[in-house]
Order: C-alpha cells, then structure tokens, then sequence
C-alpha cells in the first residue's frame, strides 16, 4: 500500500511542479533528502563517519529545534545526530528491521521560510545480503519546518505520534512487560558497556548499570523525556556518534538530559528553543 502511495504521490508532484515557486520545490527536496537519510544503509554511513557524512545544505550549523517526545536540540551536530543517529540499524542474525522508505504524505510551504511536512518511515526487515525483506510497520513524523536564506533547516518542531505501539512492532518485544523491561535494560547496559569507555565510562560495569536501572521507573515512548529507563534506551544509541556527551545522558544523573521535566517547561517553551516572539517562528512574513 505504501508503494501504490508513493507512486500516486509522485506523480502528483509531476503534474503539479511545474505550478510551484522554485523555493517550494527548494524546500521540498531538503525535507525528503533529510528523510533520506534516515534510510538504511545511508544512516548507517552517517552513524559510521558522523559530521563528514552529512551533505551541505540540509542543516543550518545554528539549528534548533523540539521533537516530541525525544527532546529539544540545539546547533547542528544535535539536529542531525537525532535525525541519523537515532534510525535504526539492523542487528542480530538475521538482521531486524531498518527503515527502507520515507515517503512525504503531506506537504506545504506558502512562503520560501517556512514549511510543513508529514512523512511516513517504512520499517522493512533486511536480509543478511542487504537486500529489502518483507514489510514490518511504519512510523509517522509531522514536521514544522523553518529554512535560511540558503534553503537550510534553521528551526524545526516535530511530532512522532504512537512511538509506543511502533517499539514492540519494529523490536519483536513488548518492552513493557517484565522481561521486556529487563532486556531493555540489559540491552542499554550492554551497548553503554561497549561505548562509554575510558574518561567516558558512567558505570562500573554492566551489573552496576542494571542495579541503576533497575531501581528508576521505566518510562513510556510517548512521553521519553524523564529520568527513566526509556529516555536512555534512546541516548545510548547516540553514544555510537558522541560518546563524550551522551555517555552522561545514560549515566546515572541523566547528564541533564535524561531528567524529570515540568510539562509547561519543555512542551511549550518556544521562545526559549527558537528565540522568536511566541506564535511567530513557524508563520510566513512574521
């Protein structure tokens, strides 16, 4: 069904291009080549190489935004550590699932700054090979977007609706049953153990980290910011990019990341993540 949406959509935007500002279409194709990326195995070139893998042009270096319910980011190596670093890899033998398709559902931009996009991310398994095997799920981005003058995302807010049905979908386990909750742990502890080594150790040892763990609530995927289990179920895999500041997020103190929020401060400080007038970021001509 995704594929027969994406063809329609397609050929949608060939009848209707040739009608659209050049900034539209500007806009459009930084949005889908960001989505891109999150596409394996191009993620996994990102995750490998960090910054140097990153196109020019997708990400302003100032750019700040808010993705519910991950977190807020600030400057470009945030932003694209949550966009690439946060996709999934497969793993295991035989592989799990990765994402192997965006598909941009919804799309609009009435002004060169600013624009909105809904995006479906294809979850597909993948075969020792490489190739695409069957279908899995799919998960669901809703986007605000503001650009630079140059066509780059300086500002963004997005959504990931229902993070908590896709988990147990796209892992094969329901993590919040008991022995979900223990091999999430384990599985947090483990990959912690293999990247925050050295002057970026948090634990000592496995055990330590899952006697931790163990006595902090679980959390939920639809609300991961948190001293929880979940928010760090998330920061770990960023410790693969930037072990020297995501190690913290996993650390027992949360590194000021994995930490209990007040609703008012992270849902709606707009003002303080994009430094405009409340109301004004995402408004053409504001």
């Amino acid at each position: 069904m995704l594929a027969v949406l994406s063809l329609s959509l397609a050929a949608h935007f060939l009848l209707c291009g040739a009608a659209q500002p050049d900034w539209y279409k500007r806009n459009l194709d930084t949005v889908q080549r960001i989505y891109n990326l999150t596409v394996y195995p191009a993620n996994a070139k990102i995750i490998s190489e960090g910054a140097p893998a990153v196109p020019p042009g997708l990400f302003n270096e100032n750019a700040t935004g808010r993705v519910t319910p991950v977190g807020e980011f600030f400057g470009f190596q945030d932003s694209f550590e949550y966009f690439f670093g946060l996709a999934p890899l497969p793993q295991g033998s035989p592989p799990n699932g990765a994402f192997t398709n965006a598909t941009i559902v919804e799309f609009v931009s009435g002004c060169p700054e600013v624009a909105a996009s809904t995006v479906y991310l294809s979850a597909s398994t993948i075969n020792p090979d490489n190739s695409t095997g069957p279908f899995i799920t799919a998960l669901k981005e809703i986007a605000f977007w503001r650009f630079d003058d140059e066509g780059a995302v300086l500002k963004y807010d997005a959504w990931i609706p229902n993070l908590d049905a896709f988990t147990p979908i796209m892992h094969g386990f329901d993590q919040y049953t008991l022995q979900g909750m223990n091999t999430t742990i384990h599985g947090v502890c483990g990959l912690q153990n293999q990247t925050c080594v050295g002057n970026n150790t948090v634990y000592d040892g496995v055990d330590d980290c899952v006697q931790t763990l163990a006595g902090k609530p679980f959390g939920r995927l639809d609300e991961a910011w948190g001293d929880n289990v979940v928010c760090r179920m998330i920061h770990v895999l960023l410790t693969k990019l930037r072990p020297e500041v995501h190690c913290a997020h996993v650390g027992p103190t949360g590194g000021r990341k994995c930490i209990d929020v007040e609703y008012n401060d992270v849902f709606f400080n707009d003002e303080f993540v994009f430094g405009d007038p409340l109301g004004s970021t995402f408004t053409c001509g504001a």
